[in-house]
């Protein structure tokens, strides 16, 4: 007996003596004699027998059945999805034939602890990230009336993808402690039925729908990073000889989420070159290469000469991926990444757009960080940028996050945040140069001149051309805002005093 029909036994309500004659009364035939006493007082006791022999049969049911339904979720959870580390490498798999490469199912998530009111959540997350995960351009996600078909069911991943014609699912789980949730998920290949990811989300229960809505945005986030770049590996191991348009593009935007450096950005504008010359109207090729292009990139390494180009090229191409696609989140993003050097206010615009496109999108939210400095409103920017990092704490772009808010926190004289700021960029990615300038001028304005040249000497060692006064035409030329160039003002100030090279 299965735990379902011990339940729908144990809900039903016990029929009292009387109802159970009076239905057994109802084939009687008419017109014969009622039974004698003895014949009654007979059936009420086996009756009653009968009865309590089902009720115990049920209880005993329930028991059983809801320990087998424990015991399912975690052995259809494998082990594998509990570690909090992730997994790089994908296994060679024969994916089913003729399906989208994005393709894919959210599973409904397992509440570990059969607590009604966890089931509600864990029903929400897999609802929303369903939701979240259909917005990813290129994907193709199956809906979740179909999805939840599969809830509290043993699944076979390989004839789960034959069936939906997926490549990937998505599963999970929901375990409460106390008042702490933890979510585990895992991103699957379905053909080999490898988990290639896994991470897993904390958070306190006390506001249920404000953590079902967190866990969501960085479940979303991660995933759709993580699919792209097994997609791309996957790729590069079975296509390399008969790529397509999507395939660089995909493999392009794989690349961009690597740490930043000046090799990784030219690899992703090569990718998405090599899409364009296969399909000139690929909009994510478009977009892709216009962000490589728009100035907080292109300058990331340096100032190239071809920097004024770089930015037209960028206009042009951002330009005709909105007017195909004008409901691009990602789009207005790069749009606003290339006004905000030189006209940080229209920027502004574009990111707002992006957000009202996808209110829980962190570039947006990091890119309004920046131009708002730029614009001469810091101090809005700290509480704008803190939200990007909070929507994705762990994200691959969240370096030049954190460097954002030491630039902040240096303008507003706030000098041990901006040095502990500036040190989580440089851990994540040492490349970035901007950090070691705020390093320094952070460690000047407090007179700590020994750290302040320990910070100038790796500044060195990645802009050995690093000087004042390029600095300063680099800064200048962001915008004219008296508030902004007062601030910077400040921040050179303190890298003359420490004895950075002038010209």
């Amino acid at each position: 007996m299965n735990s379902e029909t011990s339940k729908e036994l144990v809900d039903k309500p016990t029929p009292d003596t009387e109802s159970l004659e009076q239905a057994a009364s109802i084939d009687r035939p008419r017109g014969k004699p009622t039974p004698d006493l003895n014949i009654r007082s007979r059936l009420r006791a086996r009756l009653q027998f009968i009865v309590g022999t089902l009720a115990s049969i049920a209880t005993i049911g329930a028991i059983v059945g809801g320990f087998v339904g424990y015991w399912s979720a975690w052995k259809t959870l494998r082990t594998d999805v509990f570690p909090n580390k992730k997994q790089t490498d994908i296994a060679v798999s024969t994916p089913p034939k003729n399906v989208p490469r994005l393709s894919l199912v959210v599973l409904p998530f397992a509440n570990v602890n059969n607590d009604p009111e966890q089931d509600y959540f864990a029903d929400g997350v897999t609802a929303d990230l369903t939701t979240d995960l259909a917005q990813m351009p290129g994907a193709f996600v199956i809906g979740r009336g179909t999805a939840f078909t599969y809830k509290n069911k043993q699944i076979d991943l390989r004839t789960l993808g034959n069936d939906l014609g997926i490549r990937w699912a998505v599963q999970g789980a929901v375990r409460r402690t106390g008042d702490q949730i933890r979510v585990n998920v895992s991103l699957t290949d379905v053909a080999s039925g490898r988990d290639v990811w896994s991470d897993r989300f904390d958070g306190d229960r006390t506001n249920l729908a404000a953590l079902q809505d967190q866990i969501t945005v960085r479940l979303a986030r991660s995933l759709n990073i993580e699919l792209i770049q097994a997609e791309s590996r996957r790729s590069e191991l079975e296509r390399s000889n008969n790529a397509d348009a999507m395939d660089f593009t995909m493999r392009g935007w794989a690349k961009s989420y690597e740490p930043r450096s000046k090799t990784t950005i030219a690899e992703a504008t090569e990718l998405f070159e090599n899409a364009l010359r296969l399909d000139p109207d690929d909009v994510d090729a478009m977009i892709g290469k216009a962000w490589c292009l728009s100035p907080p990139i292109s300058l990331f390494s340096g100032w190239p000469a071809s920097a004024a180009q770089d930015k037209k090229n960028a206009t042009n191409l951002i330009d005709k991926a909105l007017s195909k696609r004008p409901a691009s989140a990602m789009a207005h993003v790069v749009k606003g990444d290339t006004l905000r050097f030189g006209n940080p206010e229209e920027a502004l615009y574009h990111y707002d757009v992006a957000l009202e496109i996808n209110p829980n999108f962190p570039a947006a939210y990091s890119g309004k960080g920046d131009a708002l400095i730029s614009a001469g409103r810091t101090r809005e920017a700290v509480m704008v940028t803190q939200h990007a990092i909070r929507l994705s704490p762990r994200d691959p772009a969240s370096a030049a996050w954190h460097w954002t808010l030491c630039n902040a926190h240096l303008r507003l004289h706030d000098y041990q945040e901006a040095i502990e700021e500036c040190r989580r960029t440089v851990n994540m990615n040492g490349a970035y140069w901007f950090a070691y300038v705020g390093l320094v001028s952070a460690y000047g304005a407090t007179g700590q001149f020994e750290q302040a040249q320990l910070s100038l000497a790796e500044l060195y060692k990645v802009r050995p051309d690093f000087t004042i006064q390029s600095y300063r035409d680099f800064g200048y030329a962001l915008t004219n805002n008296t508030q902004f160039r007062r601030e910077f003002d400040e921040i050179l100030d303190n890298l003359k005093r420490v004895g950075v090279r002038e010209q």
